[in-house]
């Protein structure tokens, strides 16, 4: 967990191959988190952490995001993500997509769209402001004339989401802003918020 935080201390080679192997028992995007503030580990490489990372994706390992979430929800770590990775609807193969909106001059409403791990699928859940932002940092907010339509606009203080576990689920979750949940609508690719339910239709799987 110490890693997470950075000491900016990068240690000598086998403390780097020690401290690369604990960052990859949390999973492979906290690995890269990892490797980002510690360049040298990149190149860290040994038949352990191969051996270890084959496990890590045999066993389907959770993340740290799933640990933070479900066992150490009272856990306040500063600016760090909560949930990196695509929002999909649980029972479809669609996901929140930023359709182009995310640029400095460009705001729009996002859409569900079929999944495909690309740039304009990746969100970020962030724990210090709870808000939902795009890879450049645009928000995920309710539109101004639309009040039940979610849009992306340029961060401000509030906006904040709150990620609900369904129960008895490590996977499945609500996503819930201004007490509504986002709602998947097949017959309208918008992204919609209403009153929580716990229908299908409001679950999602963030990661």
């Amino acid at each position: 967990i110490s890693l997470l935080s950075n000491s900016g201390d990068q240690g000598d080679d086998d403390s780097v191959y020690n401290s690369k192997r604990t960052a990859m028992r949390w999973g492979k995007q906290h690995m890269a988190l990892y490797e980002d503030n510690v360049p040298k580990a990149r190149g860290a490489v040994s038949s352990h952490s191969t051996r270890l990372e084959s496990i890590i994706d045999e066993k389907s390992c959770l993340s740290l995001s799933w640990y933070i979430n479900q066992i150490a929800i009272d856990w306040v770590y500063g600016d760090k993500l909560q949930r990196k990775g695509t929002i999909k609807h649980a029972h479809s193969n669609v996901c929140a997509d930023n359709m182009g909106h995310d640029g400095r001059y460009s705001l729009g409403r996002p859409e569900f769209y079929g999944c495909h791990g690309g740039y304009t699928q990746h969100w970020n859940l962030v724990v210090e402001t709870n808000q939902i932002r795009t890879e450049t940092g645009k928000c995920l907010m309710n539109d101004h004339f639309w009040h039940d339509v979610l849009t992306l606009d340029y961060c401000h203080v509030g906006h904040a989401w709150r990620w609900q576990p369904v129960e008895n689920d490590a996977q499945m979750g609500y996503l819930v802003y201004k007490d509504q949940c986002l709602e998947y609508r097949s017959e309208n690719k918008l992204l919609f918020m209403t009153k929580c339910n716990q229908m299908q239709s409001q679950q999602f799987v963030f990661q």
